[in-house]
């Protein structure tokens, strides 16, 4: 009786440090290399959304980003602000500012956040997941909304402030598109 309960405990142990059961069959969809479970990091690069793509790759980039002044175009911020200050690094919200005392390019990202486009904005395609200008502002004032991605959650917001009776939307899609294709 006792030959019997120790063969029972070892089979019993056996099977509870890993071995499989004859009756079933090993996971097949675990290739050579793989990880079994993808958590939010390991989540497909795979860019969806209407407009241009987006999703939790590109989502996850942006968090990953503790300076925003790193992702300022400087060309762009060059041509828009002449004779700017140096970047100003701002941590909450995560913000870029560049600056001459007339004229402003801001870059600013809030994580866990979807904006919802108001009633007279202008939709931009091909930006991420969702993307529009907002409406009411002066002409010279752009201000920009880019939905990185809803699941999880990130915004991006430009805003380009020429003073200067410039029509500056397509600046502001220029800085968007540049900040974004960092992220990539």
């Amino acid at each position: 009786m006792k030959r019997a309960s120790i063969f029972v405990v070892v089979a019993i142990l056996v099977a509870a440090c890993g071995g499989t059961p004859s009756s079933q069959p090993p996971d097949q969809s675990q290739a050579a290399g793989q990880s079994q479970a993808q958590g939010p990091s390991q989540a497909s690069s795979a860019e969806g959304g209407g407009g241009g793509g987006g999703g939790a790759s590109l989502v996850d980039a942006a968090n990953a980003v503790t300076d925003w002044c790193t992702l300022m175009p400087a060309d762009l911020a060059a041509n828009l602000v002449p004779g700017a200050s140096d970047p100003q690094s701002q941590q909450f919200p995560l913000r870029c500012t560049v600056s001459n005392g007339v004229s402003v390019l801001e870059i600013t990202y809030q994580s866990f956040v979807v904006a919802e486009m108001g009633p007279g904005a202008d939709s931009i395609s091909g930006i991420a997941e969702n993307a529009w200008l907002a409406p009411g502002y002066p002409v010279d004032d752009a201000y920009l909304t880019v939905i990185l991605g809803s699941d999880p959650a990130g915004t991006l917001y430009v805003e380009v402030a020429g003073h200067d009776d410039v029509d500056h939307g397509d600046d502001a899609i220029a800085v968007a598109q540049a900040v974004i294709a960092q992220l990539r």
